[in-house]
């Protein structure tokens, strides 16, 4: 297939775009820096566009011809309303419209768990109280402007799904981690594996929640999810980008502490957290494509990571 990529460049759009290739597909890649990885210059089945994504003559240019269109990009940085429906609800709104307009036939967007984040952020009304298993069909309802503009995307982009012949699906990551996938790639943007780490090579204490924790996901498993879903016949469809097991951040300090053979302490602050808390159901995944993930093996990968940059500093 010719596929079409944002956020090629990022984090987990390097992993779907080094996937992609793998899996013999054309990629062409729009990006703000072409450069912000040269690795991926040299792979002759990826074409990096430097561009902007609110660049509409330039997004219908990118996207005639193409088989698929796959929105990775997130921005999830910008602290007013304004500012990321500028950023990511207009641009979502915009590459939707354009891969329509040009027959796309297949359109696969990245949303996040986040469409639900006042479940785990203290916002839940009374009758999500109770509520223990998050689904792909749990009632939207974010308590951040990140998580509003993700649930906005998904909206929009089903809407198009209903206006025009093209097929479209939604994958809802949550903590996705992982190496560069390549020399010079990015990684995660949240630091705590590597202050973990840090803190432990340094023989200085470690504080986590007690109870934190999440279903992390290796960004190559959650590649696999793109792949299928690229290669699926459903239209409509939302699934959960998790692995199927909770980690906790504890379990990843003691883990951290025995690799390094540190001294350090490890101290949970107690802020009532339940020890089973929400489980976000990911057997549509399952079912549909026969994946399931266990990232326990990733994160002692991921950790061996960071021990090494921390003892060649």
């Amino acid at each position: 297939m010719n596929v079409f990529l944002t956020g090629g460049t990022g984090f987990i759009g390097s992993y779907v775009a080094m996937e992609l290739v793998k899996q013999g597909h054309h990629v062409t890649i729009l990006a703000r820096n072409r450069n912000k990885v040269p690795e991926l210059n040299k792979i002759s089945a990826l074409e990096i566009v430097q561009g902007d994504i609110t660049d509409r003559k330039l997004l219908g240019k990118l996207v005639a011809g193409k088989d698929a269109c796959i929105l990775v990009a997130l921005n999830y940085t910008k602290k007013t309303g304004w500012e990321v429906l500028l950023d990511d609800t207009l641009p979502t709104v915009f590459l939707s419209d354009a891969a329509a307009q040009a027959k796309v036939k297949h359109f696969i967007y990245t949303s996040s768990t986040a469409v639900n984040d006042s479940l785990y952020l203290g916002g839940r009304d009374e009758a999500e109280k109770e509520l223990k298993s998050v689904t792909a069909t749990t009632k939207q309802h974010p308590a951040t402007f990140y998580g509003a503009t993700k649930a906005a995307g998904e909206n929009f982009v089903t809407a198009q799904s209903h206006v025009s012949p093209m097929r479209v699906n939604i994958i809802r990551p949550g903590y996705v981690f992982g190496n560069p996938v390549i020399q010079g790639g990015s990684i995660q943007g949240d630091t705590r594996f590597r202050d973990i780490v840090r803190n432990a090579v340094q023989n200085q204490p470690i504080s986590v929640i007690k109870h934190d924790g999440t279903q992390f996901i290796w960004a190559g498993d959650l590649a696999q999810l793109y792949l299928k879903v690229l290669h699926g016949n459903m239209n409509r469809k939302t699934y959960l980008g998790l692995s199927r097991k909770f980690v906790s951040w504890h379990d990843i300090a003691l883990a951290a502490v025995e690799k390094t053979g540190s001294k350090s302490r490890v101290e949970l602050v107690d802020k009532g957290w339940e020890e089973n808390g929400l489980y976000w159901d990911v057997s549509g995944m399952k079912k549909d494509f026969g994946l399931e993930f266990d990232p326990w093996e990733r994160i002692l990968e991921h950790l061996d990571y960071y021990i090494a940059l921390e003892k060649r500093q």
